[in-house]
């Protein structure tokens, strides 16, 4: 059996240990005699005790993100010894910042232990050009992300000597040009011959901005069977992401929901490609929920309770209820309803502020003890409560009452999934009521709310042309994912009166669920709409002219206000004018 090292670099900007690495390492770790795992970022001991007790690595180097991937190798030689790696007849140096494998790699390994041409070998290299030779130093190499040296490299002075000299450089462009750039050709000059499991050297790269395939070409990468793509090329290539993700399921059993989960941690969780992946998977079937498990209800038209208390039918688990409504007299017939069906439940009077919000975060002291929480209410709509909010309210019922199992089922068993909200309601769809203008109104108030949570990922709401949220806040969550929201402490005085700006509070709260959730690196999903609309009418909705072209009216609240419409009164006129002399001088000399 061949003696294999593998030394693996990890980082990570939240110091966390994300899913797709734990994959890859169950993956990777067969194939080595001793894994040594460094980690440029600060991991838990709860981590490092997970990676030990997974039976994943060997040996656990923590160190400062200095010299980034080259000095953590270094050292992860020199915490082996060179005279204990010439032992070995492989040293694989690679990193996380890859998903994979796709593949199997145990194949791999045995082609290029079986090739004595083969002294070292890659996933991908960068061809040499005249530009690359004369004013950026860099000849033919491989790409960094993943190497392997075998025996005849290993035991010679151009390894160590690199290796060793290898300083903790602080730009990262210096990495490259010194070490990335150079390792292979200090190899090559030695004497020594390198392979790459995909040659791009041999493509054509006329279409690319560089000739870089594992940036710029995702969909080669795949074709020729490398075991790995690059994080930053899914984040670089969004236009065409759905379509690799698609392409990786069909060609590869990778669980893409790791790649899904990942980008949305380290970048924002609502891109459009990830929406397309963040579906709720309805066929899981329910076994049993560990956690505790709450439902809330905030009741203020009782004659919709019964309607709730039939849809709660389709639950198969244990849940405790909390009812919440505005007054004593609604109380007493809440309770008599409770009692014909034999409902067990806590009842509370919370006042008429703050609609189903309030209600619900003055109920922290109870809902803290549970892990999994569902929040409702019974939705009408005064002004078309058929049309409006009866649909509405049917609709989130039959996204996220009814398939409820299948949704706990999914938190259970995914750790970092944190919340679960409906589809877009056929209403919105049919009907242009988010508008791109009065959302960005609602930003200062998230932005506010993100202060005051003190939230640490960083996010400008003002930014956002629109927000992906829990349309009338129905969710089901896990307390910990909306924990800051609770240990706001939002108080009464806090939420205008009745009837209610469109740019409150309670808005900014029903956008920024999701948000929250994020920010303590929870995932959520979408509980598909089970009335199925064309797109063709969310592409009529959405561009619609409408009466603006024909008219002159400005809004001056988008041009500086008052200021701004003094400047349009006096420009205006001026240019006018201008154009009524140029026009009238053309035509004295024609």
């Amino acid at each position: 059996m061949m003696k294999r090292l593998l030394l693996y670099v990890h980082f990570n900007k939240y110091n966390r240990l994300s899913q797709h690495v734990l994959y890859q390492l169950e993956e990777m770790r067969p194939l080595f005699t001793k894994l040594v795992f460094i980690s440029n970022s600060q991991l838990s001991q709860d981590d490092q005790n997970l990676l030990f007790d997974k039976g994943l690595i060997d040996d656990f180097i923590q160190r400062e993100n200095k010299g980034f991937d080259f000095a953590a190798w270094r050292d992860g030689m020199n915490h082996v010894g060179f005279d204990q790696i010439k032992t070995y007849d492989s040293v694989t140096v690679m990193n996380d910042t890859c998903f994979g494998p796709l593949w199997d790699m145990a194949p791999l390994y045995h082609k290029y232990e079986a090739d004595e041409s083969t002294d070292f070998w890659g996933m991908t290299n960068n061809r040499e050009t005249a530009k690359s030779r004369h004013t950026q130093g860099f000849r033919e190499h491989l790409q960094s992300y993943y190497m392997v040296f075998k025996s005849p490299a290993i035991k010679s002075s151009a390894f160590s000597n690199f290796w060793q000299n290898v300083v903790d450089f602080d730009n990262v462009q210096d990495v490259i040009d010194h070490y990335e750039t150079q390792v292979t050709t200090t190899l090559l000059d030695a004497g020594y011959h390198y392979k790459a499991v995909f040659d791009t050297t041999k493509e054509d790269a006329s279409h690319l901005l560089h000739a870089d395939f594992s940036y710029y070409h995702p969909t080669a990468i795949l074709e020729h069977r490398v075991p790995f793509i690059k994080v930053k090329t899914i984040d670089a290539n969004q236009h065409i992401t759905p379509y690799i993700l698609n392409h990786i399921t069909e060609i590869s059993s990778y669980p893409v929901d790791l790649i899904v989960s990942h980008m949305s941690d380290i970048n924002y969780p609502d891109f459009k490609y990830l929406l397309a992946r963040k579906y709720l998977d309805k066929s899981k079937a329910l076994v049993t929920v560990s956690g505790k498990i709450a439902v809330h209800l905030h009741v203020f038209y009782v004659d919709l309770l019964q309607e709730f208390l039939d849809a709660f039918k389709a639950f198969h688990f244990d849940y405790d209820l909390f009812i919440t409504t505005d007054n004593s007299e609604k109380e007493a017939d809440i309770e008599a309803i409770l009692i014909e069906n034999n409902q067990s439940a806590r009842v509370f009077v919370t006042g008429n502020v703050g609609r189903d919000v309030l209600p619900m975060l003055k109920l922290k002291e109870y809902l803290e003890a549970y892990d999994y929480v569902g929040h409702f209410h019974t939705k009408k709509s005064k002004e078309a409560d058929f049309w409006a909010g009866e649909s509405w309210r049917k609709e989130l019922i039959d996204m996220l009452v009814k398939p409820a199992d299948a949704i706990l089922a999914s938190m259970e068993d995914q750790s970092d999934l944190g919340l679960v909200i409906a589809d877009i309601p056929t209403f919105f769809r049919f009907n242009k009521i988010v508008d791109a203008w009065n959302e960005n109104q609602i930003a200062p108030a998230m932005n506010d709310l993100w202060q005051k949570m003190g939230m640490t990922k960083s996010i400008d709401f003002n930014s956002l042309h629109t927000f992906v949220m829990s349309y009338g806040t129905y969710v089901w969550f896990k307390y910990d994912a909306l924990k800051p929201l609770f240990d706001l402490n939002l108080s009464e005085e806090e939420v205008p009166a009745e009837p209610l700006p469109q740019n409150s509070v309670l808005h900014a709260i029903e956008r920024l669920l999701i948000y929250i959730a994020w920010n303590g690196h929870y995932d959520f999903r979408i509980s598909q709409n089970p009335v199925a609309l064309t797109p063709f009418i969310d592409n009529k909705l959405l561009n619609e002219r409408g009466d603006t072209a024909p008219h002159t009216f400005v809004d001056f609240n988008h041009l500086g206000g008052i200021k701004g419409a003094l400047k349009y009164i006096v420009i205006g006129p001026a240019r006018a004018v201008k154009y009524i002399v140029k026009r009238s001088l053309e035509k004295v000399k024609s």
